[in-house]
């Protein structure tokens, strides 16, 4: 059975590297040639407490991000209609920051007083993720990379 190797690309972001397989960049590509994406995603429903998030604790969202704005949407139910929760553009002080302690975990900050942690089901998930996010952005204002995405340790 022959393996074909894998080539990671690196993209530099404030002298921090963030690696992307070839798989994933393909995906990006077609993402945003697409202009409009949803995500399915998981929010942490008690962002008040300090314990550590459970399995239990994280209801499902919807990511919708498109050309013009980002969008977090609870989606709706045999008796409720969908509720969005959070809506911005790319316009700053937007960014998205990523966890080197969780590699599921991202967090959408449209300003000071609108921002979401998502859990997303793998690494590679996250990554497409946050590059269309970013490549989205970037097409919208012309922002820096440097400044659309933050990661914390």
């Amino acid at each position: 059975m022959l393996q074909r190797p894998i080539y990671k690309v690196t993209i530099v972001v404030r002298s921090i590297n963030l690696l992307a397989e070839p798989d994933v960049l393909k995906e990006v590509k077609q993402k945003l040639d697409l202009g409009s994406v949803k995500f399915e995603t998981l929010c942490d429903k008690d962002r008040t407490s300090k314990k550590v998030p459970s399995a239990g604790s994280f209801e499902r969202r919807l990511l919708e991000v498109n050309r013009k704005r980002v969008k977090v949407v609870k989606p709706g139910s045999k008796t409720s209609f969908p509720t969005t929760e959070i809506r911005g553009t790319y316009a700053p002080p937007f960014h998205v920051e990523l966890f080197r302690n969780d590699q599921h975990r991202l967090r959408i900050v449209v300003d000071s007083e609108n921002e979401v942690d998502l859990m997303v089901q793998s690494r590679h998930l996250r990554d497409v993720t946050v590059l269309v996010i970013r490549g989205l952005a970037q097409r919208f204002n012309s922002t820096s990379l440097n400044s659309l995405l933050k990661i914390e340790t």
